[in-house]
């Protein structure tokens, strides 16, 4: 592998994401491979503080680029079958309970293509033909071309049909499959994955086909008044928000402020970079460590109460200040009085 990659500049509104949940996938694979997750992460440019994150989106062109490293560093000449199984329905949370809680396995689609944002916005799911008793499905990325993508394309499709056949408690098979990578020497891997024996490669675009009567299958797990809830709830949700550096600065500071008393160099090194790059990134921001930590101790401060009295000593120690009268300084800085 080479080096990690140089840090990359802000994401811009139409950059095309993926859920950190699909890196955590890839890397956990990887990792069970006996490939060091750390560094292929590194190497792909994703920093371990995006990963730390507890949900959120980042750059699509990263998982491409992560996929393309996982193939190269497992030698695994399946590498979309191979994470699509590790996929548990489950691990991509309100997505997931989406399609679990739906009727049957064609709301579940139909779910899955209309709130595809939740988990991406480089990719779309699609009806691409109807009739003769079947439904075929086109899964289609924004930015064609690469080997990251056909990897992409691989996974989403073998995920799809072991989903169907997860969320169905049906040894269900697609009636076809279409991908558009090459022929491989051998296709068994694909039919053991897919259930199927009726693939075609080279194809214009990755497609799977099931019959209508597995689509109209009740799902074990349908519940309508929850998909009901969820459907509002993910309607008036947009994607999620793209990870942003700052935004895991500040988590981590609000973390840190719970435990301990927080330093710069205790908080560099758990965004694994040096004191002086901390200063730098936060002077980027138009910020400071100590107007950071101001900050931070204020949100406290408001969660917790404000009132001093008698409990100056104890607001002092939560907010990891060395005495009342410090806190008593803050807390009149913060109120504008004299």
């Amino acid at each position: 592998m080479t080096g990690p990659a140089p840090e990359r500049p802000g994401v811009s509104r139409d950059t095309p994401l993926t859920s950190v949940e699909v890196a955590r996938l890839l890397l956990r694979t990887a990792s069970l491979a006996g490939v060091d997750a750390r560094e292929l992460a590194a190497t792909a440019g994703v920093p371990a503080w995006e990963l730390a994150v507890g949900a959120g989106m980042i750059p699509a062109a990263l998982v491409a680029r992560l996929w393309e490293l996982f193939e190269q560093a497992t030698g695994d000449p399946y590498p979309g079958l191979a994470v699509a199984q590790r996929h548990a329905l489950g691990d991509f949370g309100l997505y997931d309970y989406l399609i679990t809680t739906s009727a049957t396995l064609r709301d579940g689609l139909r779910a899955a293509g209309e709130y595809l944002h939740l988990v991406t916005t480089a990719g779309r799911l699609e009806v691409a033909e109807e009739g003769g008793g079947s439904l075929t499905y086109a899964y289609r990325c924004r930015e064609p071309g690469s080997r990251g993508e056909e990897l992409c394309l691989q996974f989403a499709v073998a995920a799809f049909c072991a989903g169907a056949r997860a969320v169905t408690a049906r040894r269900i098979a697609p009636a076809h499959i279409a991908l558009p990578q090459r022929p491989p020497s051998s296709a068994a891997a694909f039919v053991a994955a897919l259930g199927t024996t009726s693939i075609d490669f080279g194809a214009a675009a990755a497609t799977f086909t099931f019959r209508d009567q597995d689509l109209d299958l009740l799902l074990p797990t349908a519940d309508p008044l929850l998909a009901e809830i969820l459907a509002r709830y993910a309607a008036a949700f947009p994607a999620p928000p793209p990870v942003t550096w700052y935004e895991r600065f500040q988590q981590l500071l609000d973390e840190t402020l719970d435990a301990a008393s927080p330093s710069l160099g205790g908080m560099a090194r758990q965004l694994a970079m040096s004191a002086r790059t901390l200063q730098r990134r936060l002077a980027d921001h138009g910020t400071t460590w100590r107007e950071e930590l101001d900050a931070a101790r204020r949100r406290r401060a408001t969660n917790v109460g404000l009132a001093v009295g008698p409990d100056a000593v104890g607001l002092a120690r939560q907010l990891r200040y060395a005495d009342a009268r410090s806190v008593r300084r803050a807390l009149r800085r913060w109120s504008g009085q004299a």
